[in-house]
Parts: C-alpha cells; sequence; structure tokens
C-alpha cells in the first residue's frame, strides 16, 4: 500500500510535472530528413535517434519542449494550435513517442533526453536563439534547459508549471482533493495487480486520465472537457515513460537555479490549478526578469479553457500583435 501511495503523489506532482496518452501520429519516413523551418513534417538524425518534428505557422519561433512523461506531439499542437497563425510553432516527438525512433536505453524517457534533442533540433534548424514553451513537466524542464543553456534562449515561457514539489505539496495537495487521491490509488493498485502488456497499461491509464485525472484539474469541466480531448485523443501516451518519470523525480526543486537565470521570461498560472497560483509565483519571483499572468477561469489547462486569453498573453510578451497588460 506505501508503494501505491508513492506512485499517486509522483504521477499528480508530473501532472504538474508529469502526464501521459495512446493512438500513433502522422510519421516522416527515415529517410525525408529536411532541415529548414516551412511548415511540414520531417525526421532528423539528432543525438543517435531518429527524431520527428513539425513546424507549423508563420512568423517569430516558437519551440515546445515536450512532456517526458510520453505525450506525443499532437497533444501539445492541441493546445498551442491557435497560436500558429502568428508564430512558427516547432513541435518533436520525444524518443520512443509518435514518429521518433524507439528508445533503446532506459535514460532515453528522461528529461535529460528531451532538453539534448531540443538542442540538437535548434541547431539543426540553424537557429542561434529561440523563444521555447513548456506546459506542466515541459515547464518544469524548461527550467533546468534554462539554467544550462541560457544562452540558447531568447526568451521562455513556462505554462503551468512549478520550481518545487515535495511532501508538503503533495500533502497540501492530498488534503484538497481526497477523493480524486483515493480514486488514483484504487487505479494504480488495480493496474499492479494484473499482468497486462505495455499497450494494455498505457491503454487504461491514458483513459483514466483523460475521463478522470484531466477533467479534476480544469477550472469549469463542463464547459471544456471536450475541447480537451480533442487535443489530447489523438496524441500517443506511454506509460513506461510514465514510470520512468515518477522513479526521475519524485520530488523536485529548482530554487536554487532561479536567481541565475537570466532568460527573460513568461509565468501562466491558472487560478483554479491544482498547483495554486501562490505557488506558481514563487517561480516567477525567483527569476529575475519574469512577468506573471493568471488565467482567471482555468486549471490545468489554460490553452484550451482560455485560449483567446492564452494567446493574447503570449503574443503580447512576444511582441506579436496587440500590446495587453499581462501582469497580475
Amino acid at each position: 500500500m506505501q508503494r501505491i501511495h508513492i506512485i499517486a503523489r509522483v504521477i499528480v506532482m508530473g501532472f504538474l510535472l508529469v502526464s501521459m496518452a495512446c493512438g500513433r501520429g502522422p510519421e516522416t519516413p527515415p529517410g525525408e530528413t529536411e532541415a529548414g523551418l516551412e511548415n511540414g513534417s520531417f525526421t532528423a538524425e539528432l543525438n543517435g535517434h531518429r527524431i520527428h518534428y513539425e513546424v507549423h505557422g508563420s512568423g517569430p519561433v516558437l519551440m515546445t519542449v515536450p512532456n517526458s512523461w510520453g505525450l506525443s506531439l499532437e497533444g501539445l499542437r492541441g493546445m498551442y494550435g491557435p497560436l500558429e497563425d502568428s508564430l512558427t510553432m516547432v513541435y518533436f516527438d520525444p524518443r520512443g513517442m509518435g514518429g521518433s525512433g524507439p528508445v533503446t536505453e532506459p535514460e532515453d524517457m528522461s528529461m535529460e533526453a528531451v532538453r539534448a534533442d531540443f538542442q540538437a533540433l535548434r541547431e539543426h534548424l540553424g537557429l542561434e536563439k529561440v523563444n521555447a514553451i513548456g506546459w506542466s513537466n515541459g515547464a518544469s524542464n524548461l527550467i533546468l534547459l534554462a539554467s544550462e543553456r541560457p544562452e540558447t534562449l531568447e526568451s521562455a515561457i513556462f505554462v503551468h508549471g512549478a520550481a518545487k514539489f515535495d511532501e508538503e505539496d503533495w500533502a497540501e495537495m492530498s488534503s484538497r482533493y481526497p477523493a480524486l487521491i483515493k480514486d488514483r490509488e484504487k487505479f494504480e493498485a488495480s493496474l499492479a495487480a494484473e499482468q497486462l502488456s505495455e499497450e494494455e497499461r498505457t491503454a487504461r491509464t491514458k483513459a483514466f486520465w483523460l475521463e478522470r485525472y484531466f477533467p479534476e484539474a480544469m477550472a469549469r469541466p463542463e464547459v471544456s472537457v471536450q475541447a480537451m480531448r480533442a487535443a489530447f485523443d489523438p496524441a500517443q501516451f506511454s506509460r513506461a515513460h510514465v514510470d520512468y518519470t515518477n522513479a526521475e523525480y519524485p520530488t523536485f526543486d529548482t530554487t536554487d537555479l532561479l536567481p541565475d537565470i537570466p532568460v527573460r521570461s513568461l509565468v501562466i498560472a491558472g487560478e483554479a490549478d491544482m498547483m495554486p497560483p501562490a505557488k506558481v509565483r514563487i517561480l516567477a519571483d525567483g527569476l529575475p526578469d519574469a512577468e506573471f499572468a493568471i488565467l482567471k477561469n482555468s486549471g490545468h489547462f489554460g490553452p484550451i479553457e482560455e485560449p483567446d486569453r492564452f494567446r493574447e498573453i503570449v503574443l503580447r510578451f512576444l511582441g506579436v500583435g496587440r500590446s495587453s497588460p499581462a501582469s497580475n
């Protein structure tokens, strides 16, 4: 029972650090490798791996930091699609996901592998510096990326991310969402009790997240749940990636890194997020050059729950389109 409790705690953190997904996205044959920022679907050999990436839209470049817990690019494109009319969005599949090549060793599922492939893809595209955006676990990974290689970032946009999540945060969250935590513990116990293939474990996990967990993390699921499902249903998830991320970061604390990150930043929180705005604000306050914005009618899926306001805040920050205040 203790192990189940730990798994439940870590996955909830991971949603704020982690998440998941089944289906297969469009795949470019391995031979069709092409550099450049023309729109389309491509593959490139990066760090010894075949990495699938897509470019959509026009305008300043905004590269996405994928979630290490096993989410193919369709999920992030489902959220960031409205930005494509004003920005050139660059998405890529983590190793072992979507159109990218298979995992060859466990470390291919790590947050560090995502950062390494982000940098390799940036260089492949001939981009000296880029704007970068990360959501949830991707936002947490973007903190590490900005700390390690600030010279490669023009700006960083952190969406529903946190600089720290530890035992105290878990206890506080558990007290606010007891029914959800109980349901998750039951689900994890049922998953562990059966002899299931990886495909079955992934399919069950994806179903639980989309039907139970993700809606709970929204401000008004009765309004936004269909849009959420439309965004994530086409995406591939991976339970193996989830398990690796859980083991890699049972807790997470980057607060000591923040003062030394010189990157111009935007930190976005949801008023009704499981990770409260006050907790997210620690990230904004710790960075030397950061704006902080709250989406008043959002939980953990602001780009879906308030797409117009999210788009307005991001474009204003990047100096694209009409200006409007983002700080709160």
